[in-house]
């Protein structure tokens, strides 16, 4: 009787095929598509693969891995040719059916079972992050790993308490003295936002546009984040702002990252910083809704506004998104916590003092909050505006103009970046 791993069951082989067929480099192709094309036929004449070829196949799978790996690792990443990442994703499906015909065959226990699909969700995570969706089935791997997710949840889950924020006294008099505080609108119409922002490029607080939100009251409680998340792996920043020289990145499991920078108070700072993490976790999505206002574009010539790309920012008080710009309009939407964000004119540009590497030339040197006026001496011509993000409140931030935004207790907010 064929074990028909719960993974198996998910892919549709047939397409999977023409994937391997056309989209693998060619020194992969001749190895992942004889193993798919074996397993495609054990699943649908319902035979269990011998032990000896599993294991053989497994071998094949992590070299094709690890050539990938180091393809993926070298050089610049949006230079790696994307058969390499279709063939990084390939790799770990078929490393997750393997795996789980492996446990199936030799193992009938619950807890190595449960164990098994946490590793393997963390393997299709990882899929996720550094694969490329295929072309005809761009979704498959969110929607195996949210499925795997969804019948290991009821195993031990971490229990958080409700994170309790207390704003405190969010106005610095002193730093106000020197900047002009951002407008704020409360529940704009759209003729207005369109009129009065959206047109004339101009920041505004807007109030009252997001309490609809099931996010609002459901994300502070941690609990309900790691029952969804907690087994899911993400990208983690490590260290305050990421032109600090200790800087660096490193993946987590979502629960860990509670555990560690949320919870616990930690000498490095741990940010989940402009991850796309409602593309890999699905299932939050269904708590917020992307804001009307971006339907309005900049381009006249486009009656067809592209979805916009949708970003997560999670971390303890103390991050900091050092000062710098983005080429999109952009909807910054307070989900908790409270935030200070400061904002200049792109006509201040040359006074912020952009780095000269291609890398960071949308990163200003100075520091508005400690201005060194004898290195940087045109910045005291800049002219800030500055405002404090509350939960609930969306901050609309204008294309290439520079904002810098510190996180002053625990804070998750969402970014819509559109054109």
């Amino acid at each position: 009787m064929c074990s028909c791993p719960f993974i198996a069951k998910l892919i549709p082989w047939d397409l999977l095929m023409e994937n391997v067929q056309n989209y693998l480099p060619i020194e992969m192709k001749v190895h992942l598509s004889t193993i798919t094309i074996k397993l495609k036929n054990f699943i649908e004449n319902k035979i269990d693969p011998s032990t000896k070829w599993i294991e053989n196949s497994l071998i094949l799978v992590e070299a094709c891995l690890d050539k990938t790996w180091e393809t993926l690792n070298s050089g610049y990443w949006q230079f790696v040719p994307i058969e390499y990442r279709y063939c990084y994703s390939l790799c770990v499906i078929l490393k997750a059916v393997l795996l789980e015909f492996q446990c199936e065959i030799n193992s009938k226990e619950a807890t190595k079972k449960i164990t098994l699909l946490k590793n393997v969700v963390q393997q299709i995570d990882k899929g996720i992050l550094l694969g490329a969706p295929f072309p005809n089935i761009s979704d498959l791997l969110p929607q195996i790993a949210s499925k795997l997710n969804h019948t290991i949840e009821s195993s031990k889950t971490l229990n958080f308490e409700k994170l309790n924020i207390k704003s405190g006294d969010l106005h610095d008099s002193e730093l106000l003295s020197r900047f002009t505080e951002i407008k704020h609108y409360d529940e704009p119409s759209m003729e207005l936002f369109y009129r009065d922002m959206f047109k004339p490029k101009v920041p505004a607080i807007l109030t009252g546009c997001i309490k609809h939100w099931k996010a609002l009251e459901r994300w502070q409680d941690l609990s309900y984040l790691s029952k969804i998340a907690g087994n899911r792996m993400v990208p983690i920043e490590i260290g305050s702002r990421y032109t600090d020289e200790d800087w660096t990145q490193q993946l987590s499991t979502f629960s860990e990252f509670l555990q560690k920078y949320i919870l616990t108070k930690n000498d490095k700072v741990g940010y989940l910083a402009q991850h796309q993490l409602f593309d890999q976790i699905p299932e939050l999505k269904e708590d917020f809704m992307v804001p009307e206002y971006c339907n309005f574009t900049d381009d006249d010539d486009n009656n067809t506004v592209e979805p916009p790309d949708i970003n997560a920012w999670f971390g303890p008080m103390g991050t900091v998104s050092p000062l710098h710009f983005d080429p999109k309009n952009n909807l910054l939407c307070q989900v908790f916590g409270y935030k200070r964000v400061i904002l200049y004119h792109p006509d201040d540009s040359s006074n912020l003092y952009p780095y000269d590497t291609k890398l960071l030339n949308n990163t200003a040197q100075v520091d508005p909050l400690n201005p060194n006026e004898e290195k940087w001496p045109n910045f005291s011509k800049a002219k800030g505006l500055i405002g404090y993000l509350k939960p609930g409140e969306v901050l609309y931030i204008p294309p290439k103009w520079w904002h810098h935004v510190t996180a002053l207790t625990p804070s998750f907010s969402i970014s819509f970046w559109w054109n």
